[in-house]
């Protein structure tokens, strides 16, 4: 069994049934062949805010990165502006200098089973829904045969993927900006993100 738990404070979205194609030892001789399965997967919402470093328009290095966890959805992007924040003063980065300063936003969505497995605080714990969970559509196993045979195929969607069309990337602070426009960006992503505390 898949036991790897992730705990969260977002809201979980209503679960579905889901069509999926896994790999098991079905016989017991250790060989794993495909099944066909439907499992209900659910999913919640996830921000990651991660400090990036970049001299004259090209990348240098990438500082803190955060996660919300259990500290509910959103919580992570004060954290790194705050952070952001000090390397600017510390190194004197301000609004004309080579040397930038921002912050990127993700916002994603974790598969996981939709029960929750225990609580701790107000965070609630799940089982994360398993890399190897193929979404089973016409083609999917054919696919993954051209794959191993090393032959040019797309990778099939896993279950953890089906819902990366609707992750949102942007950048939430610069030291390039005003305040104003600064806070204009977090109002932004927040909204696009539905983070509304």
């Amino acid at each position: 069994m898949h036991d790897h738990v992730t705990y969260t404070r977002s809201p979980i979205m209503a679960a579905e049934t889901v069509p999926v194609l896994v790999f098991a030892d079905v016989d017991g001789t250790g060989r794993r062949q495909p099944m066909e399965i439907e499992r209900e997967v659910a999913w919640f919402p996830e921000c990651e805010a991660k400090v990036a470093f970049f001299h004259g328009g090209q990348h240098l290095k990438d500082g803190v990165s955060l996660v919300d966890h259990s500290y509910g959805l959103g919580s992570c992007l004060a954290s790194a502006i705050r952070d952001a924040k000090r390397f600017a003063e510390h190194y004197s980065v301000g609004g004309d200098s080579s040397l930038v300063i921002e912050v990127n936003a993700t916002m994603r969505f974790t598969a996981v089973l939709p029960n929750p497995v225990e609580t701790i605080g107000q965070a609630r714990g799940y089982r994360e829904v398993p890399n190897d969970w193929y979404l089973n559509s016409k083609g999917t196993l054919e696919e993954l045969h051209k794959l191993w045979a090393g032959k040019d195929a797309a990778p099939p969607v896993t279950v953890r993927g089906m819902k990366d069309d609707a992750s949102i990337s942007e950048t939430i602070w610069s030291s390039g900006n005003t305040e104003e426009e600064n806070a204009s960006l977090l109002a932004a992503f927040r909204a696009k993100a539905g983070i509304t505390a």
